[in-house]
């Protein structure tokens, strides 16, 4: 493998690194909101949510098996879905003027508008990535055997979106059953802001040490086979 294709496969994994990082903050901000201020998603919100996991899915497998251009297709079609649950939701609540829209506003749009956004970068960022073909060339098989400090970052992440998505399916289930959930669910407590911003700490430090442990593991087992 050449220096130049190193670097570009060193790139290409950085940027994969970087989006879990943007859906991370997506999620996280839902989950303070909906831990730190009892704002229950509705059924539409699961819907974007569950995109937002199925987005991460291509950055995980190409971080843990290689670079492929199958695993930005599935991102591509978890952000259509996604999309698809925002644009819905948009168009219901603008249909009628006086309606205020669902939720808290961020910076003059709500969170389905910023989801609406996020799936449209995220269809965009994909494209571009399948365009450039050197990483694919590398004949990558991931990078969970290269000791690095991008290693580490991308581990926790990919632990972190898996609590996430732990946290979010156990939590609708008080509110949902195992039927349709509400379309404007009740709220019924809150950790307030910041039980929420330390609910998120805890996560992140969580993450950080299984990600540590991990880490030791592969390494350990690597050691083991070479020896």
């Amino acid at each position: 493998m050449t220096a130049s294709t190193d670097r570009s496969l060193l790139i290409a994994r950085i940027l994969n690194i970087a989006g879990l990082a943007g859906l991370l903050l997506v999620l996280s901000g839902s989950m303070d909101l909906q831990f730190g201020f009892d704002e229950a998603p509705c059924p539409l919100c699961l819907i974007q949510r569950s995109g937002m996991i199925g987005l991460a899915i291509g950055p995980i497998m190409n971080l843990l098996w290689g670079m492929r251009p199958a695993h930005y297709a599935v991102s591509i079609l978890a952000a259509v879905v996604g999309g698809a649950g925002s644009v819905r939701q948009i168009l219901l609540h603008i249909a009628d003027p006086n309606d205020p829209g669902y939720g808290p506003a961020v910076f003059g749009f709500h969170l389905y508008t910023w989801a609406f956004i996020t799936f449209v970068i995220a269809v965009v960022g994909c494209a571009v990535m399948l365009l450039w073909q050197a990483p694919f060339a590398a004949g990558d098989h991931g990078g969970l055997h290269s000791p690095s400090p991008w290693r580490t970052i991308g581990l926790i992440a990919i632990v972190w979106i898996t609590l996430d998505t732990v946290i979010m399916g156990l939590s609708v289930l008080p509110q949902c059953g195992l039927g349709m959930c509400p379309d404007n669910p009740e709220k019924q407590w809150g950790l307030g802001s910041v039980g929420g911003l330390l609910f998120i700490a805890l996560l992140a430090g969580i993450s950080a040490l299984v990600a540590v442990l991990l880490e030791r593991a592969i390494d350990r087992r690597d050691g083991a086979t070479r020896a």
